[in-house]
């Protein structure tokens, strides 16, 4: 039973940390992400047309919120999860 709750432990603050990353590193993986979706779209432009400077402005900020969105729900869920174990 110990060794349970050691391994959820170990799982749950790599979680939080994890969610930190998501965070602390949005910025630049939404122009990663940014970067590789006009690659493609500029590849495969009769799916969808490569976005004008406007738009990829836009979609760099929408995607930096959506990360930091995403590591904050990784890093209250896991952090709420660890509490419930050690109680």
């Amino acid at each position: 039973m110990q060794v349970d709750k050691i391994v959820s432990t170990l799982v749950f603050a790599s979680m939080i940390l994890f969610g930190i990353a998501l965070i602390y590193f949005s910025s630049d993986l939404s122009v990663r992400y940014n970067a590789w979706t006009t690659a493609f779209r500029e590849r495969h432009s009769r799916i969808n047309p490569p976005p004008t400077d406007r738009m990829r402005a836009l979609n760099t900020k929408i995607m930096t919120w959506l990360f930091r969105l995403l590591g904050a729900y990784v890093f209250l869920y896991s952090l709420v999860l660890l509490l419930g174990i050690w109680k």
